[in-house]
C-alpha cells in the first residue's frame, strides 16, 4: 500500500474547528455568559449563545470559544449560498425563477420578446406555482380538474385560430399574440400539475408503507409455519428417543435385530430437524 499512494478516505475529513466543541469550552462559554448576565441563570447549551453577548464581547473572546457561537440567522429576504447556489430562508420559488428564465430566453432568441407570466386562476397559496407579486386569493379549495379542463379546451381553440392565422398570413402581427396566449395556458397547466406534487408524494409513501406492511406480516406468518414444522419434527425426535428408551430392557437378539431399524429411525429424525433448520435459516 506504501508504494501505490496514502489511502484516501471515503468522505471528507470533518472541519479542523470541531476539535473546539469539547465540555471545557462550553463550561468556559457558561461562565463567561453568565458573568455577561450580571449572575442571571444561563441556558442550557448553546444553541443560541449570541443573544446573550454583544458583537464587542464575542470578538474578545478566545479563538476556541468563538468557534461555539453560532452566526444570527439570515433573515427570510437575505440570501445565501447553499452548495454555491444562492438560497433564502423563506425558500426559493423555483418556478417563478422558472418563468423568468424562459421570458429572458425568449426575448434574447427574439422569439417572443415581451412575453411575461401571468396567473389565470385563483391562488392557493403554494410558493411554487404563485409568484409572490401576485394577490392572494382566499380560495384555498379551488377545482384544479376544472382549471386544468379549460386551458386544455383554451389550447385547443388558439391554437386552431392559430392555424387560421398562419394560413392566411404567417407573418401577421396576430400570430406573436396567439404563440404568447397558448404558451401562458401551458405554463399554468404546469403550475396547477405541479400542486398535485404533495399529493402524490404522500399516496406513494402510504403505498410503501403498505408494501411493508405486508411483507411482514408475510414473514411473520412464514415463521409461525416454521415454527410448527420444527416443532413437529421435534415431537417426532423425542418419541424416537422414548421409543429407545423402552426398548433399551429387550433381549440382546432382538435389540441386535432391531438395531438397524433403530439406528435409521434416528438419522431421518436428524435429518428431518436439521432440513427443517436449514429451511428457518434460509428465510
Amino acid at each position: 500500500m506504501a508504494e501505490d499512494g496514502p489511502l484516501l478516505n471515503y468522505f471528507p475529513d470533518p472541519p479542523p474547528f470541531f476539535k473546539h466543541f469539547t465540555t471545557k469550552n462550553i463550561e468556559r462559554l457558561k461562565e463567561i455568559e453568565k458573568e455577561a448576565d450580571n449572575g442571571t441563570e444561563a441556558s442550557n447549551g448553546i444553541a443560541n449563545p449570541s443573544s446573550k453577548l454583544s458583537t464587542e464581547q464575542i470578538l474578545a473572546l478566545p479563538t476556541e470559544l468563538r468557534y461555539l457561537i453560532p452566526p444570527p440567522p439570515p433573515h427570510d429576504n437575505e440570501s445565501f449560498h447553499v452548495f454555491g447556489e444562492p438560497a433564502k430562508s423563506s425558500g426559493t420559488n423555483n418556478f417563478t425563477q422558472m418563468m423568468a428564465f424562459i421570458s429572458k430566453t425568449l426575448g434574447e432568441q427574439f422569439v417572443l420578446s415581451d412575453w411575461t407570466y401571468t396567473q389565470l386562476y385563483p391562488s392557493t397559496g403554494s410558493p411554487s406555482a404563485d409568484p409572490p407579486s401576485t394577490s392572494h386569493s382566499t380560495d384555498a379549495n379551488i377545482d384544479r380538474q376544472q382549471y386544468l379542463n379549460r386551458f386544455n379546451r383554451s389550447i385547443i381553440i388558439e391554437y386552431i385560430s392559430l392555424l387560421g392565422i398562419v394560413a392566411k398570413n404567417p407573418t401577421s402581427e396576430h400570430k406573436d399574440r396567439k404563440l404568447k396566449h397558448i404558451l401562458t395556458l401551458v405554463c399554468n397547466m404546469h403550475a396547477l400539475i405541479n400542486e398535485y406534487r404533495p399529493h402524490q408524494a404522500r399516496e406513494t409513501l402510504i403505498t410503501i408503507m403498505e408494501e411493508q406492511v405486508k411483507r411482514k406480516k408475510a414473514e411473520a406468518e412464514g415463521v409461525k409455519v416454521m415454527q410448527e414444522k420444527i416443532r413437529g419434527v421435534l415431537e417426532g425426535f423425542g418419541k424416537a428417543v422414548e421409543a429407545e428408551g423402552e426398548n433399551e430392557g429387550g433381549e440382546e437378539v432382538k435389540e441386535v435385530a432391531h438395531k438397524d431399524n433403530k439406528e435409521e429411525r434416528r438419522r431421518e429424525a436428524q435429518r428431518g430437524m436439521w432440513d427443517a433448520m436449514d429451511e428457518l435459516l434460509a428465510q
